[in-house]
């Protein structure tokens, strides 16, 4: 479980070394393979994830890429999210109440009728 969480860190720490010289500021596989972790949650919408289990650990990167950098990151963000959301349209829900169980804020809710042009 440390193990798992010191990769997520480091993978946040990476991309947000990274992201100053990206164009296209975030791509939505790096978004994904960080949302992978709440892959039961969203699939089956429980058990419900803590902070400080891998889902948790997975939303708080999310939570810094999303605050690094500029409002790009967030929108990005935000874009890959509202994909999965469409994916996964019958547990939308599940996927928008990922923040709030985990503590974080992504500064945008997560619905399928979020605009991420803001």
């Amino acid at each position: 479980m440390e193990s798992y969480k010191a990769m997520i860190i480091l993978l946040a720490v990476m991309l947000m070394s990274y992201v100053p010289f990206a164009p296209a500021v975030i791509d939505c596989p790096i978004v994904n393979q960080l949302f992978s972790a709440c892959s039961i949650f969203i699939t089956y919408g429980s058990p419900d994830p803590m902070p400080g289990t891998p889902c948790c650990d997975a939303m708080s990167g999310l939570n810094i890429i999303a605050n690094a950098n500029s409002g790009d990151n967030r929108q990005s963000v935000c874009r890959c999210l509202m994909g999965l959301v469409e994916t996964y349209n019958p547990n939308a829900t599940a996927i928008g109440t990922l923040p709030g169980l985990c503590g974080v804020s992504l500064g945008f809710t997560i619905d399928p009728n979020t605009n991420c042009g803001f």
